[in-house]
């Protein structure tokens, strides 16, 4: 992985964390456009979550209009779970929608650097990349966001965290895992079977509120992703690293930063609640 980071960092800013186009009309119009074009790419919808509806209602006036597509899993996410676990930290994919007034912006995340960073790109992967950009080039003019700073090598930070649960079910991990979410106060999605993995999709909203006024374009990693897969007689079990979304432009030396902080201590707590042990690649 440390030899992977240092040749997605040499490659520099050709490749994007996020893909974005802005679109002009109301916001049922705009939802309507990315639902179509998302269908005209053969990528099927799953939900649509009114993110900023719930937000307002729990944290005030003051946070933009945001919508969350969800995907249904296709052959793409599938396959890039097989290769790699950590592919879950952003599968099944999610496409948002935000703005005000007549001017919103959609976008996703970039496959390229994501799956590249991750040794899953090819195949039907590539071929799901293809489809998310196909779809947002219906849209509009495609612009991509580099990240702002690439993920040190030598920091041994990787894209998720991971834990060993040795003797169990993933069906109890994953019981646990929702428990344990909804006891600190994180709205849950119903999970998704994504090929051997189970998707879990939590949500809260204040760091919601602190994140997307930061940041828009970290809506691709929403709602945040944990999973878990049966790995022989163990389970492994995951989450996405919410320190992460610091590479993105504008994060560093904003109010996000320590609430990421706060989300990766809470996260930590509900993998450790499992009775795994943290876990690397190739343990």
């Amino acid at each position: 992985m440390r030899k992977l980071l240092a040749l997605v960092a040499l490659l520099g800013l050709g490749l994007a964390q996020s893909l974005v186009v802005e679109v002009r009309g109301s916001l049922e119009e705009v939802e309507a456009k990315t639902l179509a074009a998302l269908k005209g790419v053969g990528l099927e919808p799953d939900r649509v979550l009114n993110l900023g509806e719930q937000v307002r209602q729990v944290t005030g006036p003051g946070f933009p209009e945001y919508r969350l597509v969800v995907l249904k899993p296709d052959k793409g996410s599938v396959e890039a779970v097989s290769k790699n676990p950590m592919a879950a930290i952003v599968l099944p994919p999610t496409v948002f929608i935000t703005g005000q007034g007549n001017k919103f912006m959609v976008g996703t995340f970039d496959g390229r650097l994501l799956f590249s960073m991750l040794q899953a790109y090819g195949g039907e992967v590539e071929r799901l990349t293809w489809r998310l950009e196909g779809a947002l080039g219906r849209l509009g003019i495609v612009k991509r966001l580099p990240p702002a700073m690439m993920p040190d090598p030598s920091s041994g930070m990787m894209p998720a965290l991971m834990y060993r649960v040795p003797g169990a079910k993933v069906e109890d991990v994953v019981l646990m895992v929702e428990t344990e979410l909804t006891s600190h106060g994180l709205n849950l999605l119903p999970n998704v079977k994504v090929g051997p993995v189970t998707v879990i999709m939590p949500c809260k909203s204040e760091w919601a509120r602190i994140m997307f006024l930061t940041q828009p374009a970290g809506g691709f990693a929403a709602p945040c992703r944990f999973f878990a897969m049966q790995m022989g007689s163990d389970v492994l079990v995951g989450a996405i690293e919410p320190m992460l979304m610091t590479i993105m432009p504008g994060v560093m030396g904003t109010p996000a930063v320590p609430m990421l902080q706060e989300a990766r201590q809470v996260m930590t707590e509900i993998l450790e609640a499992t009775g795994g042990t943290p876990y690397r690649p190739g343990q």
